[in-house]
């Protein structure tokens, strides 16, 4: 018994002693592996367009030897300039596809996957270098640079080859001097409609044939950074060279996101940290060289000139066109932002001009009545200032985004309170902005110039004296208009309704409209703004027995309203009131048009004015503009022609008044006593007991064509409307 205990008390401490040593061991691990591990080296290719020698080169050298030290040799850059590994276009589809690991691209040959990196290719966007990196380097940059992510890049940062100039075999003063020249540029729209709207013909041309295409004779000039000017020799080919800074060539640092996200991530941050802290670095380089390039210019006999502040100023107003050209495709809410920072930088005021504001939706859901105001007010603006402007100050205009956001609009109204120089604000399409806007207007005693927005408190507000004047739509006349013209057609009216103060102004004048005849609604259906299903509305219209359905809507729930009744199989006509026409709404009803009878309210056309020389001279500028070729492709032409009357009145009160103080301009508009517009003949257009310059015998009846033209229900035949 005794030997068995020995041997169980043996085997229980050799059981523990290879316990203790198995955990001291596991915990501890091998004392001495054979060898460690060593890192794996990953060599990635960076591609750019420039020569060896260049401030970007130098800049892309020194950012994969500080990569390389950062990461420890794990991280290797082959750089290869001078368009090795394929022109810009081949270099981004390369790295989109994770075949190559970084690329330096021209923002110009990035404009086909994201139009809006156009912005930087703007005219005179950016006042001076400065701004420039401060843009780009903070809000607007980022924007623009987050949106490449979808198309498999990441962009980190702006390099540049610095401001373009221009160079040609004549001297270059005014934008008249391009009249008839042959002016290579990149493969841009922005950057060849500049060139067009001074005269000249641009071609594109790749930058690697630029020379030759200049000593034959094939172009006349072209646009480039010093850099690209003496590094590619085009100044030996050319005359005159103009200092014009009038736009900025960028570059973009960009990673392939195949790539980036192949790596570990402390790997992917020293990449995109290093890039970032080497942009200073490369544009000091750029800098540094552009005094040298200058004196070997200089002193190969090419004439140079600078602009002066005065002829810069012609030239931006020659080229300005372009960016409301392309407010659209870059983004409204991108350039109202650059201008608002540069307004905080600069102050509000620019000299002496004259300011009018613009209060509107310009990025959301009715961003088109927002484009269409501002376009009538630009080209009153273009006329005025070309035939030397108000007591000899021209207009300018600054424009704020309300989104249709009551709130944005009550602190857009306080900042143009502050601004120097303002004489008015032009309101937008949303009734309810305009209604919660009313206390501050006239608190400050600004001049509120309404384009669109129908709800008739907006000016009979009860405010002593009344700032605000309207050329628009006003609902006590336009509930009864639209009504008569259902009840020629139908008796059982329904009201669709959205549930504003704009809505609930409607509902008063079409239900007293109604009345007046002896009838009723046969339902009254309210819907809030953002709502999206309509089905339980119409149903209970249809329920009700009703024939027609009068709609209130703005155009994103217009939409909603007219795909819920396609898909109805009783489908009840339509008669709208024009808020319809204020977004995007033909694009996104087109199919469901052709099914659906709907027509809707409007004041104005151009293939049916009143005063046809007034719109054959607007149209003529319309059309030279914003690059458009029929009547038909104006968007939503009544916003237009209501803003661009408002314009002109508002300069015959300032001239009436000869002066620039508020509350005289706004006893003056009620005094002008006749004016030739482009709607109609105002005679007058206001008094001090009527601020509403239409009525109910300025309203038609419109329709959309199957080409998605605003057409005049009487011009809008079967075959063209369905």
């Amino acid at each position: 018994m005794k030997k068995i205990l020995s041997t169980g008390l043996l085997l229980g401490a050799l059981v523990v002693l290879a316990a203790v040593f198995f955990y001291f061991n596991r915990v501890k691990g091998p004392a001495a592996p054979l060898r460690e591990a060593r890192p794996a080296v990953f060599t990635l290719k960076f591609g750019h367009d420039l020569l060896p020698d260049s401030a970007q080169h130098v800049a892309a050298r020194k950012f994969a030897q500080i990569v390389d030290q950062r990461s420890r040799g794990q991280l290797r850059i082959d750089i290869y300039p001078d368009q090795q590994l394929g022109n810009d276009h081949q270099m981004i589809e390369a790295a989109r596809a994770g075949e190559l690991a970084i690329i330096l691209a021209p923002t110009a040959k990035l404009s086909s996957l994201l139009p809006s990196i156009q912005y930087v290719d703007l005219p005179f966007i950016f006042p001076s270098r400065e701004d420039a990196y401060e843009l780009l380097d903070n809000e607007p940059g980022r924007m623009l640079l987050d949106q490449l992510t979808p198309f498999g890049l990441v962009g980190v940062a702006f390099w540049e080859s610095g401001f373009k100039q221009f160079t040609a075999n004549r001297p270059i003063r005014v934008p008249a001097d391009f009249q008839g020249l042959k002016i290579r540029t990149m493969k841009s729209r922005i950057i060849t409609d500049q060139f067009r709207l001074m005269g000249a013909t641009p071609i594109p041309i790749d930058f690697q044939e630029t020379f030759q295409a200049l000593r034959d004779g094939v172009i006349d000039g072209q646009e480039n950074p010093l850099v690209s000017i003496v590094n590619r020799k085009f100044y030996q080919v050319q005359s005159d060279l103009t200092i014009s800074n009038h736009a900025y060539l960028g570059y973009v640092f960009a990673f392939s996101k195949k790539v980036l996200d192949s790596l570990p991530p402390d790997l992917r941050e020293i990449l995109v940290a290093t890039a970032r802290e080497l942009t200073a670095f490369e544009r000091k380089e750029t800098i540094e060289r552009e005094a040298a390039f200058l004196r070997t210019i200089i002193d190969s006999g090419v004439r140079v000139h600078t602009l002066s502040s005065e002829e810069r100023q012609r030239f931006q107003e020659a080229t300005a066109p372009v960016i409301e050209k392309y407010r659209q495709l870059i983004g409204g809410e991108l350039l109202d932002k650059t201008a608002q920072l540069l307004r905080e930088k600069y102050g509000p005021t620019a000299g002496d001009e004259i300011v009018i504001g613009l209060d509107a939706d310009l990025t959301l859901g009715s961003a088109r009545s927002g484009q269409a105001i501002r376009r009538g007010m630009e080209l009153a603006v273009r006329e005025i200032n070309r035939q030397g402007g108000v007591l000899g100050k021209k207009f300018k205009i600054i424009a704020r985004d309300h989104a249709g956001i009551s709130a944005r609009g009550i602190a857009n109204m306080k900042f143009f309170a502050r601004v120097d120089n303002l004489v008015a604000v032009m309101g937008g399409l949303h009734s309810p902005v305009a209604l919660a806007e009313l206390d501050i207007i006239h608190r400050e005693k600004i001049i509120y110039l309404d384009p669109w927005a129908a709800a008739t408190p907006i000016v009979e507000n009860g405010f002593s004296p009344n700032y605000v004047f309207r050329v628009s739509v006003r609902d006590q006349y336009a509930g009864p208009f639209l009504v008569d013209h259902a009840l020629r057609k139908y008796q059982r009216v329904a009201l669709l309704l959205e549930n504003t103060g704009w809505g609930r102004s409607n509902h008063r004048a079409m239900t007293a409209a109604l009345a007046e005849r002896k009838l009723t609604p046969t339902l009254v259906e309210w819907f809030n703004w953002g709502e999206e299903e309509m089905d339980q509305h119409l149903d209970r219209i249809e329920r009700s027995g009703a024939q027609v359905i009068l709609l209130v809507a703005n155009s994103p729930e217009g939409i909603n309203v007219i795909k819920g009744m396609a898909e109805r199989r009783q489908k009840i006509p339509i008669i709208s009131h024009g808020g319809i026409t204020g977004g995007y709404f033909w694009e996104q009803t087109n199919k469901e048009l052709q099914s659906v009878d709907l027509e809707f309210l409007q004041t104005f056309s151009f293939l049916a004015p009143e005063n046809e020389d007034v719109a054959d001279r607007v149209r003529e500028s319309y059309f030279k503009v914003y690059g458009i070729d029929t009547p038909g492709k104006i968007v939503a032409p009544a916003g237009t022609a209501h803003a661009y009357d408002l314009v002109h009145l508002l300069a015959r009160a300032i001239q009436l008044a000869d002066s620039t103080d508020r509350p005289a301009i706004r006893d003056a508009l009620e005094r002008i006593d006749f004016y030739h517009g482009l709607v109609k003949d105002y005679s007058p257009p206001f008094t001090p007991e009527r601020h509403d310059a239409l009525d109910s015998n300025d309203f038609t009846m419109a329709c959309y064509d199957r080409h998605g033209l605003i057409v005049p229900v009487d011009l809008c035949l079967e075959s063209r409307c369905r």
